[in-house]
């Protein structure tokens, strides 16, 4: 693209929002997944005009809540196979109306540390040559296509190194040949209020003719990180002349948690006061259950977290819960319950271990037990024991610390929930659905289609709302915009070690 083109481009941009001042900013949303970004730009103030994703589940999900949230102005959502973005026109998304922010977050799990081993196990190139390392282009695409004001693109850390290569550079680099003032920052959806510890990589763009800097949000909640957690930037690096980008902080930290006010939020402080499901640990439960029915609350918010929650902006306010329901495994429900606070999966292949132990004796003592390595003997372990080594899958399982914000939400809870075990050992169980979208901060009131593997893949996909919040407000600042505020979230319970 040459410099003329760049400037006509910007020239009919600035036109543009000449004749929409005094509107909501309007967004569109790529790699939109249900709309966890989107939401908390949407809650700041901004109207959603188009979303688009791969993944139809997904896109109904959008579509059915934004539809709440914007009754007059529902949302566009391009959403199935044939709205593949990597084949998609991007005429077919914006129409003759380009938004004024862009957001997005490409495909990670290319970028993903955790990943790559299983990519490079498929072909011989590896996930170096995996095409969803490229969709970010498609992204960048639309920003040279649009030239909004602001633009906004998350994905995971890893993009740092990938078999060599920065694609953080790559991606800063790019966008500011396409005329935008742009830094990124690595976030920690815990520093603003999301009951969860979460690194992503945020690239914040402004376009140069607004001559404002890009910044990232200043915390609002502090707690110790565990090892291998970056800790928060405490001064920007020197900017030399031909600098074009640069890593931004999220506050000014001369004096340690000066910026933030708040102890983080807990996982019991997210999920307390939620139905407790004990259904799944009687043997005479119906059969005929609909484990998607709503459920109403039998006790009142026990955290302002909680409350928030139930009273989204835009969303009724709640009086049930939906998507509460979970995986029935009955092997592993006393495993569940004899687990501490904090225990991974070396901890409870022992107590399965122990568990199928008491049983031989047991047997033994009624002349019943079976012969060691026989079928009948690996049978019986088999009621006991999970199947899988605990040096491979030591984080397989964990019961989360209920005085601790949770360790990752990720998207394979949609294949295996057991790495967010309850830390309630009468429910016995791991977490349901909603638990795992109240530890993303999505609102009760926000109701996640399909079955439950697509909600697990949904909620663990998205970029947390409240964290999408704290960004937009600082955009919308950096714009000369007022956006909603986002509410304190404060409790007097602070967290502590587990």
């Amino acid at each position: 693209m040459t410099a003329c083109t760049i400037k006509g481009s910007v020239t009919a941009a600035r036109k543009h929002l000449t004749m929409t001042i005094g509107r909501p900013p309007k967004v569109i949303d790529l790699f939109s997944g249900a709309g966890g970004l989107s939401l908390g730009f949407q809650a700041a103030g901004c109207q959603i005009r188009a979303a688009v994703d791969v993944d139809p589940v997904a896109g109904e999900s959008f579509l059915r809540n934004f539809t709440i949230l914007q009754p007059d102005c529902p949302p566009r959502v391009l959403a199935g196979p044939e709205h593949d973005l990597g084949q998609l026109a991007l005429d077919c998304v914006a129409g003759s109306h380009p938004p004024d922010i862009l957001i997005g977050g490409p495909p990670c799990q290319a970028f993903s540390l955790l990943g790559r081993g299983k990519l490079a196990s498929l072909s011989g190139e590896g996930f170096t040559k995996d095409p969803r390392n490229q969709l970010y282009r498609k992204f960048l695409q639309a920003v040279g296509s649009w030239h909004p004001r602001a633009v906004v693109m998350e994905n995971v850390p890893g993009m740092l190194s990938v078999a060599g290569i920065n694609y953080v550079e790559a991606v800063l680099d790019e966008l500011a040949r396409l005329g935008y003032r742009v830094g990124y920052a690595i976030l920690n959806a815990v520093w603003y209020g999301v009951p969860q510890f979460r690194e992503r990589v945020f690239f914040i763009g402004i376009r140069a003719d607004i001559e404002k800097n890009p910044a990232a949000p200043p915390r609002t909640h502090y707690v110790d990180l565990a090892d291998g957690y970056r800790r928060p930037r405490r001064e920007r690096e020197l900017l030399l002349p031909f600098d074009k980008h640069w890593e931004l902080v999220s506050g000014e930290l001369s004096v340690p948690q000066a910026d933030a006010t708040f102890p983080a939020v807990t996982v019991r402080q997210a999920l307390d006061d939620l139905p407790v499901i004990l259904e799944h640990l009687s043997c005479s439960s119906p059969s005929g259950t609909d484990p998607r029915q709503e459920l109403p609350y039998v006790a009142p918010p026990n955290s302002t977290y909680a409350r928030m929650m139930r009273s989204w902006p835009g969303f009724p306010l709640s009086s049930s819960v939906a998507n509460h329901w979970i995986r029935r495994t009955p092997r592993d429900y006393e495993t569940f319950r004899l687990m501490h606070h904090g225990d991974r999966y070396p901890d409870a292949l022992k107590i399965a271990e122990d568990r199928f132990y008491e049983e031989l004796h047991r047997l033994d003592a009624l002349g019943e037990a079976p012969l060691p390595d026989t079928e009948a003997w690996k049978t019986l372990r088999s009621r006991y024991v999970p199947p899988y080594d605990d040096q491979t899958f030591f984080e397989k399982w964990g019961e989360l610390c209920p005085d601790r914000p949770s360790w990752t939400v990720p998207a394979h809870l949609a294949k295996d929930s057991y790495s967010h075990i309850h830390y309630d050992s009468e429910q016995a169980r791991m977490i349901s659905a909603r638990e795992a979208a109240r530890l993303q901060s999505f609102p009760d009131a926000f109701v996640f289609c399909g079955n439950l593997g697509d909600c697990f893949r949904q909620v663990g996909n998205a970029v947390p709302p409240l964290l999408a919040w704290a960004i937009a407000n600082k955009i919308l600042d950096t714009l000369g915009e007022r956006g909603r505020q986002l509410p304190d979230i404060n409790d007097s319970i602070a967290a502590v070690p587990c």
